[in-house]
């Protein structure tokens, strides 16, 4: 399972070094996104539910520590790194106060930072399996609704999997009453924001688990509910509700494209028409999927990706109208879909290791030699 970062320093070379010393594939890591602010960063949080932070302490509009206040009072009890330059002990006593996991301090060295991501995950692996449910899940259930919110979220997640838009309506609208039963129809904005981060947990877990990228899921849409005062518990679930009805309808989409794809239709398609200029969009508006899962399936099915599955067909009709053909050389790029002659012929010698002329060549002493 691949763990998410997200880094957060206004030092655009500091978050490069972080990102170069770090050993990201050997740790399992992926780093999703990065802010050069705290009140960026928190909002970036909100939004991709990392794994693991790493933060500066001194940045414009949210410093480090106030970002690490906001972040356990909402919630988040994920792993933080605080990364600064300044040797100050009342940061690290306010930084280790607030359970972050380390305080580094630049210049950051490889072996540490190494060694802190792999505490981070040790942290993360273990949480796992002592305490399954998050500390926000935790954190909003004083008046003991704890049992009948397991098995609404139960329940939710079986609907999920088979995609039963029923039962997620049936369960958004038993977690709404039970919900304002203890808390209110308008809940303090901490306990509104733990209900909300809980059930996105959730969700973000169903679509990792079947593979799917959380930004094909959503597209356009931001999955972020923007809390104010304003909002009532039942504004929030509807937004609730709405996200796993996107999440369910995206599934089943994917789900009847690979249904339908025929990869060897596909490969009939390009080879009739590649000469001419075939593009992965055009392919697959052709075939009524999305140009990210036809990229997938492709690669998966034929161990190559679109594009090399194009060049190696135009390089091999190449390499039959120099040879077999006599072609002239100023026409071939042409004719195999090439219209820049300079590329043409960078793109030959990558494949067969020689440019045309030299292949031609090639063909007339060995044609000298057998006479």
């Amino acid at each position: 399972m691949v763990r998410k970062v997200v880094i957060i320093d206004d030092e655009p070379w500091t978050r490069g070094v972080v990102m170069k010393l770090a050993q990201w594939n050997r740790l399992g890591l992926e780093v999703v996104g990065e802010a050069a602010d705290g009140e960026t960063g928190l909002e970036l949080i909100r939004k991709l539910l990392p794994d693991i932070v790493i933060t500066d302490v001194r940045m414009p509009r949210i410093g480090g520590i106030e970002l690490v206040q906001k972040l356990r009072s909402e919630g988040f009890q994920i792993p933080i790194l605080i990364i600064s330059g300044y040797d100050d002990f009342a940061y690290v006593r306010s930084a280790l106060k607030l359970g972050v996991t380390d305080y580094l301090l630049k210049p950051i060295k490889a072996q540490e930072l190494n060694q802190q991501l792999q505490r981070c995950i040790e942290i993360l692996n273990q949480e796992e399996i002592v305490r399954p449910k998050t500390v926000m899940e935790a954190g909003f259930f004083a008046d003991g609704w704890e049992r009948e919110y397991y098995d609404i979220r139960s329940k939710l997640e079986t609907a999920l999997k088979v995609g039963n838009y029923e039962v997620v309506r049936q369960q958004m609208a038993q977690l709404y009453n039970v919900a304002s039963k203890h808390e209110g129809e308008q809940p303090p904005t901490a306990v509104m924001i733990g209900i909300y981060y809980a059930m996105l947990f959730a969700l973000q877990k169903h679509i990792d688990s079947v593979g799917a990228n959380r930004e094909d899921v959503f597209g356009a849409k931001d999955p972020t509910f923007v809390f104010s005062q304003d909002n009532t518990l039942r504004q929030m679930i509807d937004f609730i509700q709405d996200l796993y009805c996107s999440v369910m309808r995206y599934l089943e989409k994917q789900q009847q494209q690979r249904s339908r794809l025929n990869i060897d239709a596909v490969c009939r398609y390009i080879q009739g028409c590649y000469i001419h200029g075939v593009t992965l969009e055009q392919t697959a508006d052709e075939f009524h999927v999305t140009k990210e899962y036809l990229s997938k399936a492709f690669k998966a099915d034929r161990k190559e990706g679109f594009s090399e599955y194009v060049t190696s067909l135009r390089m091999k009709r190449a390499y039959e109208l120099i040879v077999e053909f006599d072609t002239p050389l100023k026409d071939v790029g042409a004719m195999v879909g090439y219209f820049d002659l300079a590329h043409f012929y960078k793109t030959f010698k990558k494949h067969f290791g020689k440019t045309p002329g030299e292949v031609r060549e090639s063909l007339k002493k060995d044609n000298t030699t057998t006479h």
